[in-house]
């Protein structure tokens, strides 16, 4: 069974060598639905009975990890030398930096692997991070899996 978890934040970013505006400084109201799955917890008398995870411990991990980390912050790519530099200037801003371009499918592959770890399957029910669906826009998703993950793990 699967179990979706909505989680939003706002984030600046930019596309350094895009061909349309999206090179240009600006931001988003990000949507993620982080989704989990395994069995239903079948151990009886436990708060998870009955449960894959509880909502409120997914919460808990994706605030920590992704919205306390990313909100109202500035994600830069570490290749951009004039950000970079702004950055230097002014460390007191809120940013993040990374070793990709900051798209939309770099970013949810990125979430993946900032919660992947944190997911433990404590009650042996199979639970495991299944996948990220990533809102950039509200008429513009990404869907990212465990094997698109793989794919770029060289990159992330």
């Amino acid at each position: 069974m699967k179990v979706i978890k909505e989680l939003q934040w706002d984030m600046g970013h930019r596309i350094t060598n895009h061909r349309s505006q999206c090179r240009n400084l600006h931001g988003h109201r990000y949507k993620a639905e982080i989704c989990i799955e395994g069995d239903l917890v079948g151990i009886e008398g436990i708060s998870n009975e009955g449960m894959v995870i509880d909502f409120g411990d997914i919460k808990k991990i994706a605030v920590k990890h992704i919205h306390n980390v990313l909100d109202h912050g500035f994600m830069v790519w570490n290749k951009d030398k004039v950000l970079m530099e702004y950055f230097k200037k002014n460390a007191d801003q809120k940013h993040i930096i990374v070793s990709f371009v900051p798209t939309c499918e770099n970013i949810a592959a990125w979430i993946f692997n900032q919660l992947d770890s944190h997911i433990k399957d404590r009650y042996k029910n199979g639970l495991r991070l299944h996948s990220i669906k990533l809102w950039e826009t509200p008429t513009s998703v990404v869907i990212c899996t465990r094997n698109d993950v793989k794919k770029l793990t060289k990159r992330l």
